[in-house]
């Protein structure tokens, strides 16, 4: 297996020389990672910060960053061929004797959505193994629930931290924490998004509680202004102070 490096401005291009001859990129702006194909098209772009809560070291500070940009990460995978094929991405970093790699399997299926049939792209296992020396675990998502899904026609954006628990028989849980900006496109450059459904409902809320408390200043305005103008009538019709404001008026 043959490795080449391309350096061109911030994108750091690791290329990967396999039968499907697939290229692996960095692009260090955006923070995206993917692969490109053997016409030099984008077919996997996935951007987002992730690092791994190992429940299996008994410290208070069991979280290790998984730094996807690094220059000691090797990315990989394949890309989907006419839906022939389900995209996979790898990412593996060696340090000192100990290698961690993170998968993220992908895949097409038909859902149904308000009662519409609808073709979605979805992540349907991450796979983080762990291995030192002679020593190895392995630890995946279960088939519980979807991840991530989206129509197949949209990437998928979400703006909050994403969550997913690993399994492995014999161990304690590993947490896969993905943070944001997450930007999926397993499928190829897409103008369109799809906004996930917990930052959805959050920017909903926050939209609701900003045209709330707009709506609260007004309804106090107009309350400050009738409470003036009011006291200005009352005092004005009020017969003692009319008379007095008379007698002024006449002096």
């Amino acid at each position: 297996m043959m490795f080449s490096l391309i350096i061109i401005g911030s994108i750091i291009s690791l290329v990967h020389l396999t039968a499907a001859n697939y290229t692996s990129f960095v692009d260090v702006d955006t923070n995206q990672i993917g692969l490109t194909n053997d016409k030099g098209r984008i077919c996997i772009a996935l951007a987002f910060k992730v690092g791994v809560f190992n429940l299996n070291i008994k410290e208070s500070n069991n979280f290790i960053p998984f730094d996807l940009l690094s220059d000691e990460t090797i990315i990989g995978g394949r890309c989907s061929k006419d839906f022939k094929t389900d995209p996979i991405l790898t990412a593996i970093i060696v340090h000192e004797s100990r290698k961690r790699k993170l998968k993220f399997y992908f895949g097409t299926k038909n859902v149904y959505v308000k009662q519409i049939e609808e073709l979605r792209w979805q992540l349907r296992k991450v796979v983080y193994t762990e291995s030192y020396e002679d020593r190895s675990a392995s630890f995946e998502s279960d088939n519980s629930s979807v991840i991530i899904s989206s129509p197949l026609n949209q990437k998928y954006i979400c703006k909050d931290q994403v969550n997913i628990t690993l399994h492995s028989e014999g161990f304690e849980d590993v947490i896969v924490s993905m943070s944001p900006d997450i930007d999926f496109q397993p499928y190829g450059p897409k103008s369109n998004a799809y906004l996930c459904e917990r930052t959805r409902k959050r920017t909903l809320r926050e939209s609701f509680e900003n045209k709330a408390t707009v709506f609260s200043g007004v309804v106090l305005g107009l309350a400050s202004v009738g409470s003036i103008v009011g006291h200005s009538i009352r005092r004005h019709l009020h017969p003692v102070r009319k008379e007095i404001y008379q007698n002024l008026a006449g002096n």
